[in-house]
């Protein structure tokens, strides 16, 4: 089976990519079923291509790289006085 390919333009820099896909594959997605499912063939960036449209440069800028993964994560400083609450998801009582 022959795979076709698909020409996305990126919404935020209007880079084109190319992605090579089975007809078929590409049919189930549009019907409604996962892209992890569909395309297993496809790593996750070349996926997220297809549902978002963003380019391998701007997945980077948008999601951060795999590199800033092993960075020490510190939350912010969060001022409990007032306002929403991150850790509960909701806004506080206390204003």
């Amino acid at each position: 089976m022959k795979k076709f390919a698909i020409e996305v333009r990126c919404p935020l820099c209007g880079h084109v990519s190319t992605v090579k896909v089975y007809a078929p594959d590409y049919i189930d997605w549009q019907n409604g079923n996962l892209a992890q499912d569909c395309f297993q063939y496809l790593n996750a960036s070349e996926r997220e291509i297809l549902i978002s449209g963003l380019c391998l440069e701007c997945q980077d800028d948008v999601f951060g790289s795999d590199e800033d993964e092993n960075e020490d994560y510190e939350p912010a400083d969060i001022d409990d006085d007032c306002g929403f609450d991150p850790y509960m998801g909701c806004f506080t009582d206390d204003c």
